[in-house]
């Protein structure tokens, strides 16, 4: 029987009706990431599609060092069992210490693997490099298009503020009264980083297809790449279009010179030329300017709370720690004073309300309130500022290597930086393991490229190979990318789980029914 569906499954026929099934399935993902859909019953959809894919290829698959998965999937699972151990042990000022579910922790552990099994699906797919560009084209047509559509009629989403924007692109260069947030638009997706990412990554491939075959069809998808990325207004969208144009141009350069001996046609070259020169001359219209204007004049600021004229006697008179002493002998005063001061702080009330509750833990609010307003209004500072509170609170050593488990960290709130989220969630093994088959790629083309001299340096797999080290630099620059695959619908999906652990299935049903009738009441759907 076994060799039965094996011979069923590697026909020529099913092979060929698999592939067409990845590559359509790959082509409408952009449409899983509208916030329409954005949610964990689609995230999970994907993953379960994922998940089949990779198992059908596995089983198919007659190479011997497929079982390498096995034991990497076996050291996953014993990581996983101390990483669980090791929560069980949490304890923090908080009633029920941030709800941890190692159901939901599991279903993290699977989410997180889901790219590196896309990865062998495609490897293992043999759909050529020529059908991966027309794949890349097609989102970047399908993102493009939302993103410019959606801004120009002005019913985009706002990249930073998440309400619909105000004004379109063309208002940028008008004397108006708008701010950053009214005008950055991210389409009618969900995560303006997470897309941003997606187009700069595939941005050098729209370049080297017109570079490499002067079609209007691949001018128009370079032209839609880089529109869509300078509409999006984020610091790593449009400061990367310039990073991207000049390293592409380059390599195409390098190689087709120096590797192939090739001369190069120059009037592809012109035309890029042309658009860079004039992505230059609108850039500083750009409303990422703005927010950078914001940030330093606040950061300049020589504000702090010694000085503040809104502030209760107390601060002014005396040190954080001085204030903590008057309050020493009854906390109930200490945590009317922090409710009474937070908003002249400047503190995001979400913060400090929902997660991490100053009722709980006033001292490290008061400290917060001393300081600087910089720091106050920074966000990533401030959450990475009560994740280590947590961690200190719990001080356990065992931390450190095997993290207090995602579940609990999203409850508190997500750090917009990828690595860092991985370390406080998973420590310092958990996030060496989760990154290690990335790791092992790049090692592993580096190595077989030296190996074979320069015979697997093809400009597709250096495009892409640098694409790889850009998105994990983004990743820690930007955030929300490789953990975003499902953090809307985050409180859905701890329902989901609690039911399922209680093993009431009609409940699930019945709660899935009711948040898409509330969904279409809301006028989400």
């Amino acid at each position: 029987m076994y060799n039965n569906l094996k011979n069923f499954f590697n026909t020529e026929k099913t092979q060929k009706y698999l592939n067409i099934f990845v590559f359509i399935f790959l082509v409408v993902q952009p449409i899983f990431d509208l916030k329409i859909f954005y949610n964990s019953i689609s995230s999970l959809i994907r993953v379960i599609i994922i998940g089949m894919l990779f198992l059908l290829y596995f089983f198919i698959s007659s190479n011997k060092k497929k079982y390498w998965l096995i034991l990497y999937s076996f050291i996953i699972l014993i990581y996983f069992v101390f990483h669980h151990i090791n929560a069980m042990t949490f304890t923090s000022l908080v009633p029920n210490n941030f709800n941890y579910s190692v159901l939901s922790e599991f279903l993290y552990f699977i989410k997180m693997l889901t790219p590196f099994f896309l990865i062998y699906v495609l490897y293992k797919s043999n759909i050529k490099s020529e059908k991966i560009i027309k794949i890349i084209n097609y989102i970047v047509i399908i993102i493009g298009t939302i993103i410019i559509v959606s801004n120009i009629f002005v019913f985009s989403y706002g990249s930073y503020s998440d309400q619909k924007i105000k004004a379109n692109f063309f208002s940028w260069f008008t004397n108006n009264d708008f701010t950053y947030q009214d005008l950055a638009s991210k389409g009618l997706f969900e995560y303006a980083n997470q897309i941003g990412a997606i187009l700069l990554m595939f941005l050098p491939f729209s370049l080297f297809s017109f570079l490499n075959n002067k079609k209007l069809n691949n001018f128009v998808t370079l032209i839609i790449n880089t529109l869509a990325l300078f509409l999006l207004g984020t610091k790593v969208a449009v400061l990367g279009i310039v990073l991207v144009f000049i390293y592409t141009n380059f390599i195409y350069i390098f190689y087709k010179k120096l590797i192939l001996k090739q001369p190069l046609d120059i009037k592809p070259f012109i035309v890029i030329c042309s658009i860079f020169i004039c992505y230059l001359l609108i850039i500083f219209n750009n409303p990422i300017f703005m927010r950078i204007n914001e940030t330093k004049t606040i950061e300049t600021s020589s504000e702090t709370i010694i000085n503040e004229t809104q502030e209760n006697t107390y601060l002014n008179e005396n040190s954080t720690s001085n204030v903590a002493n008057n309050f020493s002998e009854n906390t109930d005063d200490l945590i009317t004073f922090v409710e009474q001061n937070y908003k002249d702080k400047q503190i995001k009330e979400e913060f400090i309300t929902k997660s991490y509750p100053y009722k709980y833990d006033p001292e490290f609010w008061l400290a917060m309130f001393n300081e600087p307003l910089y720091n106050r209004v920074n966000y990533r500072f401030v959450e990475q500022s009560m994740i280590k509170r947590v961690f200190e609170i719990n001080n356990n050593k065992y931390d450190k290597y095997f993290g207090i488990t995602n579940t609990r960290l999203q409850n508190i709130f997500n750090i917009e930086r990828d690595f860092v989220v991985q370390y406080y969630a998973l420590g310092i093994i958990g996030t060496i393991l989760i990154l290690f088959p990335y790791l092992i790629l790049l090692v592993f083309y580096i190595y077989k490229v030296l190996k074979s001299k320069l015979k697997y340096l093809t400009i597709i797999n250096l495009l892409a190979f640098i694409s790889i080290i850009m998105a994990f630099g983004i990743s820690y620059f930007s955030g929300n990318l490789l953990n975003s695959l499902s953090l809307e619908g985050k409180k859905e999906l701890e329902k989901v789980v609690k039911n399922i652990e209680a093993g009431n299935m009609n409940t699930i049903n019945f709660y899935i029914t009711n948040l898409r009738k509330q969904q279409l009441k809301d006028g989400k759907i």
